[in-house]
């Protein structure tokens, strides 16, 4: 059963638009975390970020979660009813009250683009996805806490290894990129999203946006090291010593605290370089762009909105 990441990973590492973390800043949590915040969140919240569109899916989240969970730990199927158990209240809870923030963000953002937006607007609208990210974030990991009295010693044990192995992973996939390919990954990253709203882009917008991609500062290797230094103080808890899920949830709730200085310089200094980028990019938008963007909104709209029904 993979929680998330490998690992009871609690937070976000908010490494931009980087492969792995396409808003991560965007939950990597204690039981299951950087994967369900990837996944689970990805779709239950990701009907705003990514205009995710398969209502089917969101929908059947219930059944749909523990055979995703299946595979960083091996449940039973009995294991896995009692998990589907434990998502209800969540499913419901995220249904009836969250879905509705999201269409007044939506209706924030379309207000906002009516006229010119600064760096300072976009970042607005960041910290209120991440803010609802968290959120869920939160929910899941005391679910998840929960559900772990239904595991064995032996599937903690396997928790244990899968969350180093991802850890790995992770370390292959990010550290050997050169920084050339690094800069072409995040313009790519940059481009795709932007292009899902606003259609073709000018070659004066993707100059901004490699220009932007460029003034990042590289965010890989901090991620990881305080990735792992995460990891390290989860381990013992694995265990499953007296009080370790009230020490777990201490740990999630001082981790933003224990981060090193660089780790936070470079992520301010990246999501400002992002929000300046995208912002000059919005204010060169055509009538075309506009209309697109204004469509795409009232389609994730929609799409929330029948989420809600």
């Amino acid at each position: 059963m993979r929680f998330s990441g490998k690992e009871m990973q609690v937070g976000t590492d908010g490494r931009g638009v980087e492969p792995s973390a396409r808003q991560d800043s965007p939950i990597s949590s204690s039981m299951n975390l950087r994967k369900w915040k990837l996944w689970a969140v990805g779709l239950l919240a990701g009907c705003l970020l990514a205009g995710c569109s398969q209502t089917f899916t969101y929908n059947h989240l219930d059944w749909l979660i523990p055979w995703y969970v299946d595979d960083y730990v091996d449940i039973t199927r009995k294991q896995k009813q009692v998990l589907k158990r434990h998502l209800e209240p969540l499913l419901r809870w995220h249904r009836e009250e969250e879905l509705v923030s999201y269409i007044a963000i939506l209706d924030r953002i379309e207000a906002d683009l009516r006229s010119p937006v600064t760096a300072g607007t976009v970042m607005k609208w960041v910290d209120e996805v991440i803010a609802a990210s968290k959120r869920i974030e939160n929910s899941m990991l005391n679910m998840s806490l929960d559900f772990s009295t239904a595991l064995s010693d032996e599937q903690m044990q396997e928790f244990a290894a899968s969350i180093r192995e991802e850890q790995e992973e992770y370390e292959e996939e990010f550290l050997p990129r050169s920084d050339e390919e690094y800069v072409e990954e995040n313009t790519e990253n940059l481009e795709d999203f932007l292009r899902d709203y606003l259609g073709r882009l000018s070659p004066e917008q993707k100059r901004r946006l490699q220009q932007g991609a460029r003034e990042m500062r590289r965010f890989d290797a901090v991620w990881l090291a305080e990735h792992e230094a995460w990891l390290d103080t989860l381990e013992p808890f694995l265990q499953r010593p007296e009080g370790w899920q009230e020490a777990v949830k201490r740990a999630h709730e001082q981790r933003d605290q224990n981060r090193p200085p660089e780790y936070n310089a470079i992520l301010d200094h990246n999501m400002d370089v992002l929000t300046r980028a995208v912002a000059d990019v919005l204010n060169t938008m055509s009538e075309k762009q506009r209309a697109n963007v204004v469509r795409e909104i009232e389609k994730l709209r929609a799409r929330i909105r029948k989420l809600i029904e």
